[in-house]
């Protein structure tokens, strides 16, 4: 039984024990009894699994189990556990209220995405999370992690030593891996691209939706940035890598515009207009111009897009770590 107990432990990364069930007609609470060894399958539940998952019942008993012919879920949570820092910015503060280079709303974090010993959860694997860290700590606690090797209790023990971690588990399709997280006051929905490859995971660029501290408990929204290994970057790139960079305008045409207006106004005299009627009338044109060209710029949403992830997959490999 325990090739089989291995090979159904292996199903449950590609579909959930939730999906197992309802696709063999036994109840999650069986399929969980069979991948922790409590109960052993019945004959009807082996011919199950041959004929929802074309599987070859001999193979499934006494060797490794291939998943490649499961087609579209050809997918596994394996190649995500590890810890990670993670990098946003402090959404406590308040809209408006922060200059354009204010490094300080830049902060820090770790999530720990692990096997779950007891299989409580639907896939069998679990994330923890500790959020609003300073840079130190995130990268010493990083390193403390790492240096558990997987160890489960560690881990377990690490973080339950803090009042406020988070703990939630993994959701994932062919694209996206979604991390669900909450503690006792907060929840959080973290969804990153998934990469086609069954490689280890390193890192990559995706967005989290939380809710914002501080002077006003409003839903937010922003981009989060994961990595295996430590930036050696200071925090003014890492505070622009999270804005995806500043956009490029192009007013020439306005600032054609706004130099033929200020010759017409001060270098001819024959408009009739004092100083502070031409003074009046350029603000308003800066401002309109200003107000335009930032609106035309201004985008309403904003995409993770695989071209953008993979960007960042690649700094994240190929930086510099300390």
């Amino acid at each position: 039984m325990d090739q089989f107990i291995k090979n159904l432990k292996t199903l449950s990364n590609y579909y959930t024990q939730k999906e197992i069930a309802e696709k063999t007609g036994f109840s999650a609470s069986s399929i969980a009894n069979y991948i922790s060894g409590k109960s052993q399958p019945s004959v009807l539940f082996l011919l199950q699994l041959k004929k929802i998952f074309r599987i070859d019942i001999d193979q499934f008993l006494t060797s490794d189990f291939q998943i490649n012919h499961l087609g579209a879920k050809n997918y596994s949570y394996k190649k995500f556990i590890g810890s990670y820092i993670v990098y946003y910015y402090n959404s406590s503060a308040y809209k408006g209220k922060v200059g354009s280079y204010n490094y300080d709303i830049l902060t820090f974090g770790i999530i720990t995405i692990t096997e779950e010993m007891d299989f409580s959860t639907a896939s069998g694997i679990k994330a923890l999370g500790l959020f609003m860290l300073k840079r130190s700590q995130a990268e010493e606690y990083l390193n403390t992690l790492n240096s558990f090797k997987g160890d489960l209790n560690k881990i377990n023990e690490f973080y339950s030593q803090f009042e406020n971690y988070y703990w939630g588990n993994l959701e994932q399709n062919q694209t996206q891996l979604f991390i669900s997280l909450k503690n006792n006051n907060d929840k959080c929905m973290i969804i990153l691209n998934n990469p086609p490859s069954d490689k280890k995971y390193i890192g990559g660029l995706g967005t989290v939706n939380s809710i914002s501290r501080g002077r006003e408990h409003v839903p937010c929204v922003q981009y989060i940035l994961f990595s295996n290994s430590v930036f050696s970057l200071p925090d003014g790139e890492i505070y622009n890598l999270l804005s995806l960079g500043i956009t490029e305008i192009n007013a020439k045409s306005e600032i054609t515009d706004l130099i033929n207006l200020v010759k017409k106004l001060c270098l001819n005299n024959n408009t009739g207009l004092n100083e502070y009627q031409q003074k009046r009338i350029i603000e308003d044109s800066i401002k309109n111009i200003i107000s335009d060209t930032v609106d035309a710029n201004m985008f309403r949403f904003a995409k993770v897009s695989n071209i953008e992830d993979d960007n960042y997959y690649r700094l994240i490999k190929d930086a510099d770590y300390e």
